[in-house]
């Protein structure tokens, strides 16, 4: 059977359908002729071509492989990965790369990807390998279904997660498994392009240090706060504040927007912690969230998941919550 072939049975309609169908041909197309990309073969000719979903890992590949690789991002800067739906030129250019490093995104589960797995042109190297994943927050805290298994494949929420888990897909905001992360990029470009082996491996070395000194630096700011709780839209800094003692409390419920009970149980939550401050991120919008913050006379500001420089926004986010959080302490304490 095609590639084209192995989706007639899918359910698409209008542009979308034509965008699945024509991706799909695309890499039929790229199957028959051995291959869109160079191959393992041609690695060693100029910057190795590999490619990601979102800018962070972009950001994480360049730290190891520096000029040694030219990396190609699907999901653009301003783009979400809850809703991306790439162009067959740019499915197309994917195929150009010997190595996709996947992180779990709810765009990575379209038919378009797994068109490129069925073709077999690249290298998949999943990044989430080495790293226990955490459940994705679905429901409000108090609710009595809080902690239960959330792992249903076919309910239709797939932008909230990784569709087929469940799973958190944020591991890049948080430093350590960062540096698992980067283990496994560079054991790949290592194994791609052998003669740099040396070189990926210092850069690795040299990323970890940073890695460890950016985590020192969120740890000292934010270690005030421990066990204090922040305000967010989408619950995307779930591993972030595990790994600092704090508690996230987003006001999007399995991906949808609350409903009207559901956002007065967060804006009571958010008035008894003395919380000023809702974040939302710059490719999602909320209303919820403006409303949530009109209610406790608070506001909105942004906090970005995906910024280019996750070293720097890290610390920047680190920056953000704390200040948050210190005015929560002081409006509570009046």
């Amino acid at each position: 059977m095609t590639v084209a072939g192995r989706y007639q049975g899918t359910k698409f309609s209008g542009a979308p359908r034509r965008r699945w169908l024509g991706a799909a041909v695309v890499l039929a197309a790229c199957a028959v002729v051995a291959g869109c990309g160079p191959g393992r073969e041609n690695a060693g000719e100029g910057p190795l071509p590999v490619a990601v979903s979102v800018t962070p890992q972009a950001w994480l590949v360049k730290q190891i492989g520096g000029e040694r690789v030219d990396v190609i991002t699907v999901v653009q800067p301003g783009a979400s990965p809850a809703t991306y739906q790439p162009t067959d030129a740019e499915v197309s250019r994917v195929m150009s790369a010997v190595i996709y490093f996947r992180i779990g995104v709810p765009f990575e589960n379209g038919a378009w990807f797994s068109a490129i797995q069925s073709a077999g042109a690249m290298e998949i190297v999943d990044t989430r390998g080495n790293i226990q994943l955490r459940d994705i927050e679905a429901h409000r805290h108090d609710d009595e279904h809080a902690h239960e298994e959330h792992d249903h494949a076919d309910e239709g929420h797939e932008h909230v997660c990784d569709h087929a888990c469940g799973k958190d897909p944020h591991i890049w905001l948080s430093p350590p498994l960062l540096k698992r992360q980067a283990a496994l990029i560079a054991e790949a470009l290592a194994a791609a392009a052998p003669d740099h082996a040396g070189e990926f491996d210092e850069n690795l070395q040299s990323l970890r240090a940073r890695l460890d000194a950016v985590d020192a630096e969120i740890r000292e700011r934010l270690a005030p706060h421990e066990g204090q709780a922040f305000f967010v839209f989408h619950p995307a800094w779930g591993y972030f504040a595990d790994e600092y003692g704090l508690t996230q409390i987003a006001i999007e419920v399995e991906g949808k927007e609350p409903s009207d009970s559901e956002l007065t149980e967060v804006q009571r939550q958010a008035r008894e912690s003395g919380a000023q401050v809702i974040f939302v991120q710059p490719q999602i919008s909320g209303q919820s969230a403006e409303a949530v913050a009109r209610a406790i006379g608070g506001r909105v500001e942004q906090l970005d998941p995906l910024a280019e420089d996750v070293a720097a926004g890290l610390l920047s986010a680190a920056d953000a919550i704390a200040q948050s959080l210190n005015s929560s302490t002081t409006t509570a304490e009046h």
